[in-house]
């Protein structure tokens, strides 16, 4: 698609807003008489990995309700409590009054009532809490930890039960950047000069708060904050230090503090390079997953609760970009075998233009809506079956199983069209659908489906 028709397309994408509640609807068994058999890899059942964050997820708070939750989202990842917003002075009583955890609550309301997951980020801590330091994302001092876990008890017991129904909760968000000397929602627990970067003293903390958290309820799950694993440690580059945090975590102890590996990935819009959407594997799983190992711990599941792809320049470009990234952040994911992925945000361009929403126009739904919306309705609660063997080697192809659905999804990163043919048999009907959900061409040639490749995801759905 030539960039004058993206800009077309994206100029006309607000007229869309009315189609927004509508699922996309593939072609009916009736339309689609063929069914194509692909060479498959592997197995691996990873069903609702589709989450976002938002900054709000309430009607009273303006959004429209209907689409967000019309994305068929499992996950919603919510920053939002601040220990100094509820104890602002050590020993008083909590308070739940204020405007910032109304909203919260607000929004935890909505969740449960729609049956959303959430990941709930508890950080901020007081003054007098992170003393000798002045940010709310400081280290906590030690002396203080008790009194975090209790703090966190009384967390649990309240979000924990209805009509919150909270079960996973995340201690802090990116930890492993350095002390900042100001407030943050984001750091930061890493210490200069440390060999571990702070990881020691944050599972430390770790080891304090999850045995009182788990004893308030035992069936919640303890996500670490977030990690920014920027870069993997190398101990011949002393610049990598902050890579070793998570491996701090596990060198004090605190491997059975937590339940879900938590950890950030970004890539950002590279035209004209290799992989202008970004790299097709994140080196962060097997770098975990290996310390896991290696510090003899079970597999823990891991969530990537923080991802986009950026757009430094909010350009027409990137933004088609973006919505062609969603549907390969998410089969990736699948194929990772994560437990979720939370899409960086859903409704604020705070970070680098990622919103699927236009936050400036009360939330019309923007290019990278339908993309998301679409994958997820294709592949929430499907079962990874493994890559397709024997195509061009330009082309990724995936397969997943769903009730009596087999769904295949493909894309390169070639600038132009890569075509490839797949053999077809037996009598099953099949539907051909674009990115966003709509009816592409889809017939089949003596026993020979033929398709094409572009930058934009495809999917053939074969009903059985």
């Amino acid at each position: 698609m030539t960039n004058l028709h993206r800009s077309a397309f994206l100029l006309v994408i607000t007229l869309c807003i009315l189609l927004a509640s509508l699922p996309a609807q593939a072609q009916s068994p009736e339309q689609a008489p063929n069914q194509i058999h692909l060479p498959l890899v592997a197995a691996n059942p990873t069903p609702g990995v589709f989450g976002f964050e938002t900054t709000r997820l309430s009607e009273q708070r303006g959004i429209d309700l209907s689409l967000a939750v019309g994305t068929g989202i499992s996950w919603m990842r919510r920053n939002g409590l601040l220990w100094r917003d509820v104890q602002p002075e050590r020993g008083a009583a909590l308070r739940w009054d204020s405007n910032a955890v109304k909203y919260l609550e607000d929004d935890l309301r909505s969740a449960t009532q729609n049956r959303i997951n959430v990941i709930l980020v508890i950080r901020g801590s007081p003054r007098w809490a992170v003393a000798p330091y002045s940010s709310d994302c400081a280290p906590i001092n030690p002396q203080y930890y008790n009194d975090y876990a209790a703090f966190l008890t009384a967390i649990v017991e309240r979000y924990s039960k209805p009509p919150f129904n909270v079960r996973y909760f995340e201690i802090g968000n990116e930890p492993d950047a350095y002390v900042f000397p100001n407030d943050a929602p984001y750091g930061c627990w890493g210490i200069e000069g440390d060999p571990y970067f702070g990881g020691r003293a944050y599972g430390n903390m770790l080891k304090t708060v999850a045995p009182a958290m788990r004893k308030a309820n035992p069936q919640i799950k303890i996500l670490n904050g977030g990690l920014l694993l920027y870069r993997p440690y190398d101990p011949n580059d002393p610049t990598t230090i902050p890579g070793r945090f998570f491996e701090g975590m596990l060198q004090s102890g605190a491997g059975t503090s937590f339940d879900i590996v938590s950890f950030h990935a970004y890539s950002y819009y590279a035209p004209g390079t290799k992989e202008p959407l970004g790299p097709s594997t994140d080196w962060r799983i097997n770098y975990l997953r290996d310390l896991l190992k290696r510090y003899k711990l079970p597999a823990k599941p891991l969530a990537r609760t923080e991802s986009a792809l950026l757009c430094v320049e909010a350009t027409p470009d990137c933004r088609w970009a973006q919505a062609d990234y969603i549907g390969r952040l998410f089969v990736r994911s699948m194929r990772d075998g994560l437990l979720a992925n939370i899409w960086y945000k859903y409704d604020r361009d705070s970070y680098h233009n990622t919103a699927l929403v236009d936050p400036s126009t009360g939330g019309v739904p923007r290019v990278t809506y339908f993309a998301y919306r679409n994958a997820a309705q294709l592949l929430t609660g499907a079962t990874y079956i493994g890559r397709v063997a024997n195509v061009p080697a330009q082309v990724e192809i995936y397969r997943f199983e769903r009730d009596n659905e087999l769904i295949d999804i493909f894309w390169t990163d070639n600038a132009q069209q890569v075509p490839f043919t797949l053999s077809v048999s037996g009598q099953s009907k099949i539907a051909c659908l674009d990115r966003d959900g709509g009816a592409l061409a889809c017939t089949v040639q003596n026993g020979r489906l033929t398709l094409y490749a572009e930058r934009s995801p495809a999917y053939v759905v074969t009903y059985r």
